[in-house]
């Protein structure tokens, strides 16, 4: 697995490094999609993405996304502010800072009673920075980096008996994240098709040389020498508590029609696959026992519908995604540490199809 994902990483650089040839841009839809003026700087997996004619006129530009995430037993809203600069006409960086709420049931296992819980705050900060390349500008190759800002140990309970809530109820992953990503846009006669491929590598470091929590959750276990408690670096996405988020690729096509004055409708796809199985820590606070994720997906795609009010100061961007995903897979009742369940790919989950969806609206400005 290892050589697999090196390869795979080592070759979509290449590709994307052999169209670094910069010239000015000739489309006249050069501010639609990627992440320039017309596109968000990172997708995420509702594969929402702005794709308009955004907004031109500053040096900062400053974009606005409230999503509001609808389940059959929970709900999440995040509003994520997003703020970019051009140090040249081809390059773009910028900073998105995530705030969150989580409402929803919890249930650990099946034999225990499901219990309401909410969670929110501040989540783990994103850099990014895209540069254009080839031949009119209509690629351009970005580079993302998530740092672990967000609380990931966040437990409810008796001080007598406290339990870690489950990765959607964090505000945080615990790890840090590179995206590599390469877009592509091609126009047509009333609009454009837009192509996005992404690859995201978790891994941790540790500047103190040991894991956060020695001192606390693990004082009764005897660390020294074991990486899991001491390490400086991880090339892999393993966080403090034992959870594992595995590497992944995702690719995502859409279509943005402009044959209405003032407006962009834009219909999209985006599939995206781990390579691997994420794995969930011991929901008991002090004991270290993580396992395979039951809930873990083998593949997921989301289909995206997102229209832009078209105006030269402040833009508005609304859109509406439905997810599909593979049947879950359960645990092997006897042995929960089997993860080759988890690995199989099975066809859509069409009972979900429909119980789950994102809503979301946006806003830019420019200023400066």
């Amino acid at each position: 697995m290892k050589k697999k994902t090196s390869v795979i990483f080592a070759a979509f650089l290449g590709l994307s490094m052999a169209f670094l040839v910069p010239q000015a841009p000739t489309t006249p839809w050069e501010s639609i999609g990627g992440c320039g003026a017309g596109g968000s700087g990172g997708g995420a997996s509702d594969g929402i993405k702005w794709i308009g004619q955004g907004v031109n006129g500053g040096l900062v530009e400053a974009e606005i996304f409230a999503k509001e995430n609808v389940g059959e037993n929970y709900s999440a809203f995040t509003l994520t502010p997003r703020f970019s600069f051009k140090p040249s006409w081809s390059t773009s960086v910028g900073v998105t800072l995530p705030f969150m709420s989580h409402r929803g049931e919890v249930q650990y296992r099946t034999n225990q009673a499901p219990v309401d819980r909410t969670t929110g705050g501040f989540g783990d900060i994103s850099f990014d920075v895209s540069q254009i390349v080839g031949s009119g500008g209509a690629a351009n190759i970005s580079l993302a980096l998530t740092i672990p800002t967000g609380q990931y140990d966040i437990k409810r309970g008796t001080d007598a008996s406290q339990e870690f809530l489950p990765a959607g109820f964090q505000k945080g992953s615990g790890v840090y994240s590179l995206a590599l990503g390469w877009n592509y846009t091609r126009d047509t006669e009333n609009g454009m098709w837009l192509y996005s491929l992404t690859y995201t590598h978790p891994f941790n470091v540790s500047f103190s040389g040991e894991n956060a929590f020695n001192d606390s959750y693990w004082k009764n276990y005897d660390t020294d020498g074991d990486d899991r408690f001491d390490y400086h670096f991880k090339w892999y996405g393993e966080n403090d508590l034992g959870g594992f988020t595995p590497s992944s690729i995702s690719a995502s096509v859409a279509y943005a029609y402009r044959g209405q004055e003032n407006f962009v409708h834009s219909f999209g796809l985006t599939f995206s696959t781990p390579f691997g199985v994420a794995w969930i820590p011991s929901e008991k606070v002090g004991v270290y026992d993580p396992r395979p994720d039951p809930d873990h997906q083998a593949w997921s795609a989301a289909f995206v519908y997102g229209l832009e009010f078209s105006r030269s100061d402040y833009p508005i961007f609304v859109a509406f995604s439905l997810p599909l995903h593979d049947k879950a897979n359960a645990a092997d009742p006897d042995d929960e540490y089997d993860e080759s369940p988890m690995r199989k790919w099975n066809l859509p989950d069409w009972d979900s199809f429909l119980q789950e969806w994102t809503l979301a609206i946006g806003i830019k400005a420019s200023f400066l």
